[in-house]
């Protein structure tokens, strides 16, 4: 970008990668004598009170110079429209893993508010309805939702007032939503097809194939994918040896119950014994488990493109990112299985965590110790890691922490995921409601027989019959 005086939007993961990208290509430019305007766009300035959708928009129609580059977030980058970007570059640091989101919601008190704003609007796909923001009525800023509504449908809001983003949902009518028990499913994709309206796209990332974002390009068609290997080869070849504690597979409900969290507490003792002083992770019910237990440094699960890890040459990772109930919407829709879900999602975390140590020295040739929690991580990884270039790793049980044969229980019985009151309509539930008071009706005039013949008072059906009365004159 530096180097080829045009326009460019560069998009990162993350605001603090906005400004450290930022600053690595004014070194550049310095370095090499180029004169280049370098503007950052992201959510984390206070000084500007416009959103950043509007300030993109504005940045893109005015390029302070033949020779731009506008660094913002994933975020803002899929709150564009195709004519927008049009005869920029756009290129894109990692893989965008808030492209595809899905979830499942009640709205059993909500929806009257939700069908002030949008309508639904049929979608290319029977059984899906769009939202479409209203034209008569004025956009509900983030900020007036936050402070009115609960968590889940903050980001319901936030996507469908985004001009870039397409939200689905699976009721035809806002009433539908008001049925006792309705879990509304909910989809955003969005697809590289969205940029089909820049001078071109180029994305630099590991784990493309295979990601949630190539599964929804690929169904949407349009985009041929040209896949360049870059990067420096590796000179050395480090010594990595991936460390595992138990053979079942956790997860968050595992480790929200007495057992889990058992062998969670175990292996933070092993660390802390071991004298671990590397960096680690760990999903967020679990991450107090470690915490103070050792002298590692805690970093969040999503590192994708961090660079201020190198001098790490150890690792831990206590994770777990598997396919939910609410996920099926995405699942039916990119015609995928839970355990693609979990290898685009949870393998692709760990082993973008694991690689932003010691070993992201393309020279590094020293000892690197990865520890993960189950053997199906441990196996998955040293794959990966062997396909990556890495030719020297090893795989080591560690059952000094003492739960490496801990059996994971069943939980009890599944939750029914569809049942005819939970996925009914709203004229389908007066209809049910309708038939189960006729029922009821019926019921108790049958009950009202049964008493009245033990009483011997029943008469039955039939014109009553005629009783002479005593007073009544002869004929």
């Amino acid at each position: 970008m530096v180097a080829a005086p045009a326009l460019y939007v560069l998009a990162t993961p993350r605001i603090d990668l906005t400004e450290e990208h930022a600053a690595h290509l004014r070194e550049l430019a310095a370095a090499h004598g180029k004169t280049l305007t370098i503007e950052t766009i992201h959510s984390d300035q206070p000084r500007n009170r416009s959103g950043v959708d509007r300030r993109l928009r504005d940045a893109l129609a005015r390029a302070a110079s033949p020779h731009t580059i506008i660094v913002t977030t994933h975020a803002g980058l899929l709150g564009l429209e195709r004519s927008d970007i049009a005869g920029w570059h756009v290129c894109v640091d990692e893989i965008i893993d808030t492209a595809i989101m899905s979830g499942e919601i009640g709205l059993g008190a909500s929806w009257p508010a939700l069908a002030a704003f949008y309508d639904l609007v049929p979608s290319s796909e029977d059984g899906w309805y769009r939202l479409a923001p209203r034209k008569d009525v004025q956009r509900v800023g983030i900020r007036q939702v936050r402070g009115d509504v609960g968590r889940e449908l903050v980001e319901l809001h936030r996507l469908a007032a985004s001009r870039g983003r397409i939200v689905e949902v699976n009721i035809a009518v806002w009433a539908d939503a008001g049925v006792s028990k309705r879990r509304v499913r909910w989809r955003s994709i969005w697809t590289l097809a969205e940029l089909q309206g820049a001078r071109s796209v180029t994305i630099a990332a590991t784990g493309y194939t295979g990601s949630l974002l190539d599964y929804a390009t690929r169904r949407a068609g349009g985009v041929h994918i040209n896949t360049v290997p870059v990067g420096n080869r590796r000179i050395g070849q480090p010594q990595i040896e991936i460390r595992y504690y138990t053979r079942h597979s956790g997860s968050t409900n595992w480790w929200e119950r007495s057992e889990g969290s058992a062998c969670i507490a175990a292996i933070a003792q092993h660390l802390s014994t071991i004298n671990f002083q590397g960096y680690w992770t760990a999903n967020q019910m679990a991450a107090p488990y470690l915490r103070h237990r050792f002298a590692g440094l805690e970093v969040r699960p999503k590192t994708a493109g961090t660079n201020v890890l190198r001098e790490f040459e150890e690792c831990a990772v206590v994770y777990s990112c598997k396919a939910t109930p609410a996920d099926t919407a995405l699942i039916e829709a990119l015609n995928l299985d839970r355990e693609a879900v979990r290898a685009a999602r949870e393998d692709e975390d760990i082993f973008q965590m694991v690689t932003r140590g010691a070993i992201r020295d393309p020279e590094y040739s020293g000892r690197y110790e990865i520890h993960v929690y189950d053997d199906g991580q441990a196996e998955r990884l040293r794959a990966r890691m062997l396909a990556g270039g890495f030719t020297d790793v090893m795989l080591v049980p560690v059952f000094e922490a003492g739960v490496m044969d801990v059996k994971r229980k069943s939980a009890g019985r599944a939750r029914k995921s569809e049942n005819a009151t939970i996925n009914e309509t709203a004229d389908e539930r007066a209809e049910r409601l309708r038939l189960a008071e006729v029922e009821r009706g019926r019921r108790r005039r049958t009950e009202d027989q049964a008493k009245k013949m033990e009483a011997g008072t029943y008469r039955g059906r039939g014109r009553p019959r005629k009783v002479a009365s005593a007073h009544q004159p002869s004929a």
